[in-house]
Formats: C-alpha cells, structure tokens, sequence
C-alpha cells in the first residue's frame, strides 16, 4: 500500500510540474549516494532549485543464502543553490538527504536494514540542447549504515518540458 501511495504522490507531482515554467522542469533519472537512486523531477526558480529522486526495486535471488533477497524504496530531496548560469552550463551547491527502506530476506525472515545519507558539495549542469541535460556533482556525503564520510560522485540525465 505504502508504495501504491508513493507512486501516485510522484505522478502528482510530475504533472503539476509539467503545467509550469517553460524549461525550468526537467524529469530525468539520477544516480548519487546523498542525492537518491532513480527517477526524478527537477524545478528550477530564478536561481536555485529543488530535486526529488525515488525509485522502487529487488536484488538478490529468493532461494539462496549467498545472495539473499533485497526489496528497496530509494527517496532522495536535494535543494542546489546556484552560483552561475551561462548559456550552456549552471555551477550549484547541491545540499540533501536521500533514506532507503530496504527488507532483507534471510534464512527465510525479512528483516530491516534501512540507510540513510546526506552531502553538500559542487556540481554543473551541462546542456545538451534545450530539452536535454546532464548534471555531475561531488558532494562530500556522510553514509550513516557504514559510518563513513567520503566524496562519492553522483550525477544524473534530464529531459526538460513546458
């Protein structure tokens, strides 16, 4: 149910979205430890913008021991302060969180072992064309499951719409 109300909740907000500013909104997929895994929306105001990440998936093989079965929900929220727009690329400050519901199947018992990460750091936006963008960032990300502070890259492809 809980990932039932998760998918309606980002249709919603995608299609709002869609309604608005010519260019500012882009959907995309993104990939980054702090920033979340997955699909996600972008909106861009007069300088800074905000970032919205989910995805929903399953690894593992359900019958072995050795690799046992994982089924996770990916939420990310970042807000990037920008510093320069120019014509073919912006330069932000990328600040955010991203949490993952993750249940572990293991010797035939599902148990918990959700994460959680956050970062700050730089990161550039490159246009393509109009429409289509790529964004690289390195944020210094703190990973709570590993108890571990490092730069770990993420980055991401985005499709820009009216």
């Amino acid at each position: 149910m809980f990932k039932k109300i998760l998918i309606l909740l980002f249709v919603c907000v995608s299609a709002h979205l869609a309604g608005m500013d010519k260019y500012n909104t882009a959907m995309g997929v993104h990939f980054g430890t702090s920033t979340g895994n997955g699909y996600s929306i972008r909106k861009w105001g007069n300088t800074n913008a905000y970032q919205l990440t989910f995805a929903a998936y399953t690894t593992g093989n359900r019958n072995s021991n050795h690799n046992p079965r994982k089924n996770s929900i990916s939420l990310g929220a970042n807000y990037l302060w920008g510093l320069h727009d120019s014509q073919r690329y912006k330069f932000y400050v990328l600040s955010g969180m991203a949490y993952t519901i993750r249940r572990v199947k293991e010797d035939g018992t599902w148990e918990s072992d959700d994460r959680w990460a956050v970062g700050a750091g730089p990161g550039f936006e490159f246009e393509f064309s109009d429409r289509f963008h790529v964004s690289i960032e390195l944020p210094m990300t703190y990973n709570y499951k590993d108890d571990i502070t490092m730069y770990i890259p993420s980055g991401g492809f985005y499709y820009y719409f009216k």
